[in-house]
C-alpha cells in the first residue's frame, strides 16, 4: 500500500492570487501576486477501499476573482476539479476529500485567519465526503457554530481522532506544535503522544497539518515530527504548512510522507 506519484507529471493548473510584502520606506505593504495551483495525479492500491478517487490538498491561501468579486480559492476550486476530473478521470465516480489545513487568506495582509467553512461545505457539495485537520490559520466559527458544522454529514473534521470512511481509515491531528493557550496549537508532547497513539490504530492515512521536515532534499518542516515519525510504524503522512519541490518522500523506517501544501493531488485509489 505505497502512495506512487509522477513529480514531473502536471495535469491542470489553476491561477489565484496571492498576497505578500513589499518594503515602502520603512514599513511593510501588502504586494498581490499571480500564481498557478498545480494539480497532479497520483495512485494508492488498498483492494478493500470503496472509493475510487482522493482530492489531497492543503494551504490554500489563496484568492480567486469571479465576475469582479472575491472568493477563498476554495470556494472556487471544488467546481473546476468537478468538471476536470469528468475529463481525465471519468471512470471515478465516487470521489472523497482530504484537507490538511489552511484554506484561508486575505489579499490585505499576509497571515490572515478566518473562517473556512465555506470551503469545506463547496467541497462537500461537489464530491461524496470530506475528510481533514484544520490548519493554524483555519477557524469554523464560534462553538456552538463549530458544533453545528461538525455535525453536517460527511464532514469529517478531525483532531487527534480517526475515522474509516469508505473502507479507508484516516487519523488526524489539527494545527501545529506550539503554546496550547493559542489557536490551533498542540503542546510538543501532547502533539507526539497524539501522533504516537494515531500510529497504532493501522491507518492507511494520517493527516496533519504540520510537515515534518525532510534534510536529504532540503525540505523544511519540523525536524520533531520527522524524528519522531521515524521510530514508529511505517505509514502514509499528508500534511502541509511549509511549501515544499518534492511532494513525495519516504522516511527510512518506510513512512511516506506527502506534503500537499500549495497544490492538488488526485489520487487514484487502485483495488
Amino acid at each position: 500500500m505505497k502512495i506512487k506519484l509522477d513529480p514531473t507529471h502536471i495535469i491542470e493548473t489553476y491561477p489565484y492570487l496571492e498576497v505578500g510584502s513589499k518594503t515602502v520606506g520603512q514599513n511593510n505593504a501588502p504586494e498581490i501576486f499571480h500564481r498557478s495551483l498545480p494539480i497532479y495525479k497520483a495512485t494508492y492500491k488498498e483492494s478493500k477501499a470503496d472509493i475510487d478517487l482522493l482530492i489531497i490538498t492543503s494551504d490554500l491561501q489563496g484568492i480567486t476573482e469571479v465576475n469582479g468579486k472575491q472568493f477563498l480559492l476554495g470556494e472556487k476550486l471544488p467546481s473546476f476539479l468537478k468538471t476536470l476530473l469528468e475529463i481525465e478521470f471519468s471512470h471515478c465516480k465516487k470521489i472523497g476529500v482530504v484537507l490538511c489545513g489552511d484554506m484561508y487568506t486575505s489579499l490585505i495582509k499576509r497571515g490572515s485567519s478566518g473562517d473556512v467553512r465555506k470551503v469545506w461545505s463547496e467541497f462537500n457539495a461537489h464530491f461524496n465526503w470530506v475528510v481533514g485537520v484544520a490548519g493554524n490559520h483555519d477557524t469554523f466559527g464560534n462553538e456552538k457554530e463549530k458544533a453545528q458544522f461538525e455535525a453536517q454529514e460527511n464532514i469529517h473534521l478531525l483532531h487527534k481522532t480517526n475515522v474509516k470512511i469508505d473502507g479507508l481509515k484516516f487519523g488526524g491531528i489539527s494545527g501545529i506544535i506550539g503554546r496550547p493557550d493559542k489557536i490551533n496549537r498542540v503542546d510538543e508532547t501532547d502533539f507526539l503522544k497524539s501522533l504516537t497513539h494515531l500510529s497504532k490504530q493501522d491507518l492507511d492515512f494520517i493527516l496533519l497539518h504540520e510537515t515534518p521536515d525532510f534534510p536529504l532534499l532540503t525540505e523544511i518542516g519540523n525536524e520533531t515530527i520527522r524524528k519522531h515519525l521515524e521510530q514508529l510504524p511505517p505509514t502514509q503522512v499528508c500534511c502541509g504548512h511549509c511549501h515544499w519541490e518534492n511532494s513525495l518522500v519516504q522516511l527510512p523506517n518506510q513512512t511516506q510522507v506527502l506534503n500537499v501544501d500549495s497544490k492538488v493531488i488526485c489520487m487514484e485509489i487502485i483495488s
